[in-house]
């Protein structure tokens, strides 16, 4: 069986930066590594980055305005997808699966959004639950300057009270899976790295 790390936190914490630093440290240790993200490319995901990530007059916030159930759906049949397509097959095949973001954006974003928890937790009861999550916690006024400077900004991005309430629950969602783990996302990109190193030796290889 292989290993399973997800990488988690609200927009602008590094989570991208640091699922490819720790691909890399596996590769260098001799590990088969599959970097992957959610939304996938998949159709699901394509479907998702038009509604949920492009804005304009599809984007969910402000046009399409699709029902908060539709999407969280939408998300969880992408899911659906990457685990019975990519996450299952690698892990069985005694892989490193690395993925940016899984089902606890769903809980925590959707959940933000006002859908009642333990529904979403039930409808995303299919996906494996990795071996350790790694939450890139960043307080709410330092994720918006980090994505003031970006070129494109996703649906998401464009709401600081959404963004607060993410963090809140990230937060209580680490209190309830007992896999997620907390790293300080305002450190240095080189201090976070080994922050999460130490974490993946300590919770996966059991060193000290």
């Amino acid at each position: 069986m292989g290993i399973f790390v997800v990488m988690e936190g609200i927009d602008g914490a590094g989570k991208s930066t640091q699922a490819k630093m720790l691909a890399e440290w596996f590769n260098t240790r001799g590990y088969e590594v599959i970097l992957t993200k959610e939304p996938t490319d998949t159709a699901f995901g394509k479907l998702i980055r038009r509604l949920v990530l492009t804005g304009g007059r599809e984007g969910i916030i402000d046009g399409a305005r699709i029902s908060h159930e539709a999407e969280a759906l939408l998300f969880a049949a992408d899911r659906a997808e990457h685990v019975h397509k990519l996450i299952k097959p690698a892990l069985d095949a005694g892989k490193v699966v690395i993925s940016d973001r899984y089902f606890y954006s769903s809980l925590a974003y959707q959940w933000a959004r006002g859908l009642d928890l333990e529904w979403l937790i039930d409808l995303n009861r299919f996906a494996i639950r990795p071996d350790l999550v790694i939450l890139l916690d960043l307080p709410v006024k330092e994720s918006m300057k980090r994505i003031n400077g970006r070129s494109i900004k996703t649906e998401f991005d464009k709401i600081v009270e959404l963004q607060k309430k993410v963090r809140e629950n990230y937060l209580k969602l680490a209190e309830m899976f007992p896999e997620m783990r907390i790293v300080n996302a305002q450190n240095s990109i080189e201090d976070i790295h080994k922050d999460i190193v130490g974490l993946i030796e300590q919770e996966i290889f059991g060193e000290k």
